[in-house]
């Protein structure tokens, strides 16, 4: 794999990790520095990244990067040390990013939640507008506001999640996307997703 990407130190968002890293060459990982000081789990994961030589890279908000022949630009992220075991602040250290490729945009929010969006909206304004939008925290209603919709503008939101007892995906989350007749897919309904740069139909199990 060229390029990995750990949003932010949650077990949700690292776990399928280790086995990358175990099985799977990795030249770039891109990481916040953020330390989880409620585990140190993700202290070891971090550590196998540096004993196997990978290439850690800590982006900034405003960062451009070329993978292949997408385009990269980062929105949010955590790049100097800082730890916390409170869930909310874990979540708005997530790497925010958009990657264009093929004239089609995707923009990946990790569990960043309505704060990380309003920054985001004050700093990058329209270059927050995407085609697809990767649903932040899994479609919680502490993500996904409506000015953040508004400046995302997606034709097609993904939601990853599976069965919780929390509640996600939201209904007033979903119902800010329906209302805005943004097409849903949802992985504890639909399945797998993938999507295809340039495709009429965007889902595919």
């Amino acid at each position: 794999l060229d390029n990995v990407e750990l949003t932010h130190p949650h077990a949700d968002h690292y776990s399928g990790l280790k086995y990358v890293f175990a099985n799977i060459p990795v030249t770039n990982f891109y990481d916040t520095k953020m330390d989880n000081t409620g585990t140190s789990a993700d202290e070891a994961l971090r550590a196998t990244a540096s004993q196997k030589g990978f290439n850690v890279i800590y982006p900034r908000a405003g960062d451009a990067f070329s993978w292949g022949n997408a385009a990269v630009k980062v929105f949010n992220s955590c790049p100097e040390p800082v730890s916390s075991g409170d869930g909310n602040v874990i979540n708005d250290c997530s790497i925010t990013l958009k990657v264009t490729y093929q004239n089609t945009s995707m923009l990946f929010t990790g569990d960043a939640e309505a704060d990380v969006e309003a920054t985001m909206i004050s700093k990058f304004g329209t270059d927050l507008k995407s085609d697809v939008l990767k649903v932040g925290h899994h479609g919680s209603a502490y993500s996904s506001s409506q000015p953040f919709l508004d400046a995302v503008q997606p034709k097609a939101a993904y939601i990853e999640v599976g069965h919780n007892n929390y509640g996600h995906p939201t209904p007033s989350t979903l119902n800010r996307l329906n209302a805005m007749g943004i097409k849903v897919y949802r992985t504890d309904q639909d399945g797998t997703q993938e999507y295809s740069s340039g495709s009429d139909e965007k889902a595919e199990d």
